[in-house]
């Protein structure tokens, strides 16, 4: 979070708005072959293959930042296909980094503001009405841990930390309907310092946590919580690893986390505490680059098909993308391949990878820093997409020479788009990408004012109706069809 000048040339023209029959005009995207790298063969993944439903959260596209617990970053609903688009905007002095949507189709979302305050809101998906929120406990420190991950749960309930040390889980009941907590989960016996990153459940149902200082824990209502501390030996000392993402959950009772040093599979033991069932280093680079908030992967992991799990790591002088078998028992190299991707010593990312069919999108966010230095400046271009054949090979489909800062993109396969959003000298953009070639289809001006529309780490939501939504630093839009 940081502040480097974009080397690129930066006096292309400003975005258009255009019609997809005019979109290889367009002159920001460029489409390129290159190769990848294989170090073993794999299984195939089913081209149709979705995430399964987890019993205890929301509907897949409903419940996360990511979506869902495979944390796909994708939707079956479809989103905009040009940029005929009517735009609603909700002003708020608190960034909603998360939009979510309960079984109503009504929004519930995580706001911060710069004063420290946080509150979740139910809101109107059209008007963007306020229905009812409720004030969480309020913090000066402002990294991302009870700022911004929460999911809705199967009961159509908020489960989100608190900056205190509390889980809460909310319900809204009533007409008017108001928010009130149906269950406290209590950490206050962790030690200080526990800054809560996220929480989910397993297929059980049993919750799970992650901390910014390296712990992973599991609670019960009216229990204490069991940890274990993820770390690594340097020389003689153990050192504590930190964890700055969100994780990934699937049906085998797998728990994924990413550390900055490390990713691991854990699985809960006979008394629901975490256990690691295996750990793989990845090379963490030399610093934190700027864009992001550790010297570290800035994933949260990815789960593809029923075998594999992705993330980047922070390598110089270009970042990779790492792809695993999930498994908690392998006989063969648990990495499947390692693919470099962006301009050398200018590659980062802050954003989960997107995962579709057998491939992989991954958006370059090096060079964006705090909100308030990133005015008159523009961050290292550059999406990719990544396709994993039936082999084992990991091969570059495309790069797409697009300036995405920090924005967690989203992909439709009812629409085969990837959606973003973008900036150049003239303002931010909602942008679709055809997800075949990378060719931009439309761009659809947010505004200019650079501060304003700033989603600053914010994810792009698609709601039921089709209409996408993205958090800003003035509030919400909602981007809609005619």
């Amino acid at each position: 979070m940081k502040n480097k000048r974009n080397s690129r040339d930066q006096s292309s023209a400003p975005y258009q708005e255009i019609p997809a029959t005019m979109y290889g005009a367009f002159l920001f995207f460029v489409l390129l072959a290159a190769p990848g790298c294989s170090v073993g063969p794999t299984g195939s993944i089913s081209p149709g293959w979705t995430p399964p439903a987890h019993p205890f959260m929301a509907a897949n596209g409903r419940s996360n930042v990511h979506n869902d617990a495979y944390m796909t970053d994708s939707y079956a609903v479809a989103g905009p296909t040009d940029g005929n688009l009517t735009m609603t905007t909700k002003p708020m002095n608190r960034l909603c980094v998360t939009i979510a949507f309960d079984s109503q189709g009504a929004i519930k979302t995580l706001c911060t503001g710069a004063d420290g305050g946080r509150a979740v809101y139910l809101l109107d998906p059209v008007t963007l009405a306020t229905n009812a929120s409720y004030e969480l406990p309020s913090s000066t420190n402002l990294g991302a841990a009870g700022a911004g991950y929460f999911y809705i749960d199967n009961l159509d309930r908020i489960v989100v930390p608190t900056v205190n040390k509390h889980i809460f889980r909310l319900e809204a009941t009533g007409n008017p309907p108001v928010f009130r907590i149906e269950t406290d989960f209590d950490l206050t016996s962790l030690p200080d310092p526990a800054h809560i990153e996220s929480a989910l459940p397993d297929w059980n149902g049993r919750l799970w946590f992650v901390t910014e200082e390296g712990l992973v824990g599991t609670v019960e209502k009216g229990t204490a919580p069991k940890t274990i501390t993820l770390a690594q030996t340097d020389g003689a000392a153990t050192v504590s690893e930190g964890i700055f993402n969100s994780f990934a959950v699937d049906e085998s009772g797998g728990v994924y986390v990413v550390s900055d040093h490390a990713l691991y599979r854990l699985d809960a033991d006979a008394n629901g505490k975490p256990a690691v069932t295996w750990r793989e280093e990845y090379d963490r680079g030399t610093r934190r680059k700027p864009g992001q908030f550790s010297q570290g992967s800035g994933t949260t992991p990815t789960l593809i098909g029923q075998d594999y799990v992705a993330i980047t790591d922070n390598a110089e002088p270009r970042m990779n993308v790492l792809v695993y078998r999930r498994q908690a028992s392998v006989t063969e190299n648990r990495l499947i391949c390692r693919v470099p991707v962006f301009k050398e010593g200018a590659s980062a990312t802050e954003n989960s990878l997107i995962a579709f069919g057998n491939s992989i999108i991954v958006e370059n966010n090096y060079g964006y820093p705090r909100a308030i230095h990133f005015i008159g400046k523009l961050s290292t271009p550059g999406v990719t997409k990544i396709d994993i054949s039936p082999d084992g090979q990991c091969e570059k489909v495309w790069d797409a020479d697009i300036i995405v800062p920090s924005v967690v993109s989203k992909y439709s396969a009812e629409s085969g788009m990837v959606y973003t959003y973008a900036k150049d000298k003239a303002g931010w953009y909602f942008t679709g990408l055809s997800g075949a070639t990378g060719k931009a289809v439309f761009a659809k001006k947010a505004g200019e004012d650079e501060l304003k529309f700033n989603n600053h780490y914010s994810g792009i939501a698609i709601g039921p109706d089709g209409s996408a939504y993205v958090g800003t630093l003035g509030g919400i839009i909602r981007f809609a069809r005619h």
